[in-house]
């Protein structure tokens, strides 16, 4: 094939500049076809001294980006990765509301300004909370649909971006490996893990802005990067260690020396939301003491940062044991000891890659920087979810591209390189399709995290709900009981038990176990509205009185606690009280018909 004009101009502008290979890959031409032509444009010197600069020092320099050019021939395989997640993830369309997804419907002003605005660092998120409700109401598929869009993004982010530092059929195979994997399942098709898919989003497209910029030194890219990461840190607080990132570009592919000052831009546009983020920490820990019933600890670096990495290197490579909560013990010091011999090889891989091979240095390292908010002594995450590694996984997939390219690359491996790389493919979506199912509803996700993280309390406190909803109190009593076993302090498990009891008509055993639950939890008005209903079907009007006046004052929004007492008056024969209670609940819900019928009964 001929070469155009334009093709001559790009070789002879950037043959000092750029690899054969590189020229080649920017043309989409063949490197046989640019060494033919650098042959006949320049003497056998030349040539030989030209190819000692392409191949030599300009080896790690990445190729420029036209991005219209690429858009363009870049077409079907963005359809290839539409296709992808399509079939990976259209059974968990219509997946209900589960665990955390539940409180969506305790937000009273969802859709309203106020709540859009009510977290700065989950502005991006309410957002399309709001859209969603606006186009579908309580529809699931609506809140769920915009997470699995953003994943799309992300994984033509996860494209471009290695098209440019690699080459595009590199950036196939580790953008189809991010496209499928089932790790990343919990950060988008749960509807709660919003915040990590959408600030991984933003994240990578501000990486591939700036290195337009580095390539063009067109400054809208650098605004174009720098308002990609503001919005990255209005989706998450996780997004602050993206600063950390543009360093790290520079010291693998750039110059850090020359380049300097525009990583400090990314750092100081940090300052204020690290320092708001810090300052979070205590209420988060309180939070953590007050609704999970956590001990108030930090964690052990020694134990903690090995036993993650190594766990998420284990879920990426063997996706077997996937759960909500990754709650099981290290079952032995000799499996601790296996754990840190794998973090040292991979600290060793890394310092190696620094010195031999900066790309994987830097894949290895922007995995480990994507985690730093969750590997903080603070107690204040778990010490391995699956929804943390969302943006971090990329630098995994990014090595396992490497060693496939490198059988691909053997004549020898090349067949074995192509099939294996098809059967991870087929083998990942299987198993996302498959886990799918466990996130269908309620009984299914815990369920299934009964099987994986059985010393887990909250797990079973959660199972209680399941088969108390199936009709079986014996086995959601066990469940409830095996909860309180394993945290002794754990009062929504108390509380729950006490209502099983309730059903099952054991009264005393209830009443004891509502009180246990008040104790651990003093703002439990539930407890306190469930022993009301007890006493009053005792007769025991004056002590249901008493504790439904304590749940009012924990909670003096809720209209039936004012419509309860409102009755227990009546029957106490206290009609003023009763009438008052009963105004009180219309003022909360001036349509409420049983409010109304209590205010005429107590005239």
């Amino acid at each position: 094939m001929r070469l155009t004009r334009k093709q001559k101009k790009f070789i002879k502008h950037n043959k000092k500049k750029l690899s054969s290979t590189q020229i080649a890959n920017n043309l989409r031409i063949s490197e046989e076809e640019v060494l033919n032509y650098l042959k006949e444009q320049l003497s056998e010197e030349d040539y030989r001294n030209s190819q000692l600069d392409l191949k030599g020092e300009k080896k790690t320099e990445t190729p420029l980006f036209y991005p219209k050019q690429f858009l363009k021939k870049n077409w079907p395989v963005f359809l290839i990765f539409i296709l992808l997640v399509g079939i990976a993830y259209v059974n968990s369309l219509n997946n209900a509301f589960v665990s955390d997804d539940l409180a969506i419907y305790q937000i009273k002003n969802l859709g309203t300004p106020t709540f859009i605005f009510s977290t700065p660092f989950h502005f991006i998120g309410n957002l399309f909370y709001s859209l969603a409700y606006k186009i579908g109401g309580y529809n699931p598929l609506f809140y769920r649909l915009s997470n699995i869009i953003f994943h799309i993004g992300a994984v033509v982010g996860v494209y471009i971006l290695l098209s440019i530092l690699v080459n595009d059929f590199f950036g196939f195979i580790v953008a189809s490996l991010f496209a499928v994997h089932p790790i990343l399942i919990e950060s988008f098709a749960w509807i709660s893990g919003f915040q990590y898919v959408q600030y991984g989003f933003f994240c990578l497209w501000a990486l591939i802005a700036y290195i337009l910029f580095q390539q063009n030194k067109k400054i809208f890219y650098l605004f174009l990067s720098i308002m990609l990461f503001v919005l990255a840190l209005l989706s998450s607080e996780k997004a602050i260690v993206f600063p950390l990132i543009i360093p790290l570009y520079e010291i693998s592919y750039g110059d850090l020396k020359k380049n300097w000052k525009y990583t400090l831009i990314f750092i100081l546009i940090t300052l204020s939301p690290t320092v708001f983020y810090l300052s979070q920490i205590p209420a988060r820990l309180s939070g953590l003491v007050k609704l999970s019933y956590q001990q108030n600890t930090t964690s052990n670096p020694l134990f903690q940062i090995p036993v993650a990495i190594t766990s998420y290197l284990q879920l990426i490579v063997w996706p077997d044991k996937l759960t909500l909560y990754h709650s099981e013990p290290i079952s032995s010091l000799f499996e601790l000891i296996i754990r840190w011999i794998i973090f040292l090889c991979f600290l060793i891989t890394t310092i190696y890659g620094y010195i031999k091979n900066k790309p994987i240095f830097f894949w290895l390292c922007f995995f480990i920087i994507s985690l730093l908010p969750t590997l903080t002594p603070f107690g204040i995450s778990w010490i391995v979810a699956e929804r943390y590694v969302y943006l971090g996984s990329v630098g995994i997939f990014f090595l396992i591209g490497y060693l496939l390219m490198k059988l691909m690359a053997n004549k020898k491996t090349e067949t074995i390189g192509y099939l294996l790389f098809i059967i991870i493919i087929i083998s990942l979506l299987t198993r996302t399709i498959i886990r799918n199912f466990d996130w269908k509803n309620e009984d299914n996700i815990w369920i299934a995290t009964g099987k994986t993280s059985p010393s887990d309390p909250k797990t079973h406190n959660n199972l209680g709900d399941v088969y108390g909803r199936q009709g079986d109190l014996e086995k959601s009593a066990e469940e409830f009981k095996t909860a309180i076993r394993l945290n002794t302090n754990y009062a929504d498990a108390y509380h729950n038990l006490g209502n099983v009891y309730s059903q099952m008509k054991k009264y005393e055993e209830a009443m004891k176990n509502y009180l246990t639950a008040i104790k651990y939890n003093p703002e439990l008005w539930q407890s306190y509205q469930n022993l009301s209903v007890i006493y009053f079907n005792q007769k025991q009007y004056d002590l249901a009185e008493k504790t439904l006046q304590k749940a009012i004052r924990i909670n003096r929004g809720d209209i039936n606690l004012y419509i309860d007492l409102g009755i227990v008056y009546l029957q106490m024969g206290n009609k003023n009280l009763a009438k008052k209670a009963f105004v009180d609940a219309l003022k909360i819900d001036p349509n409420n018909k049983t409010a109304k019928a209590g205010v005429v009964n107590s005239n």
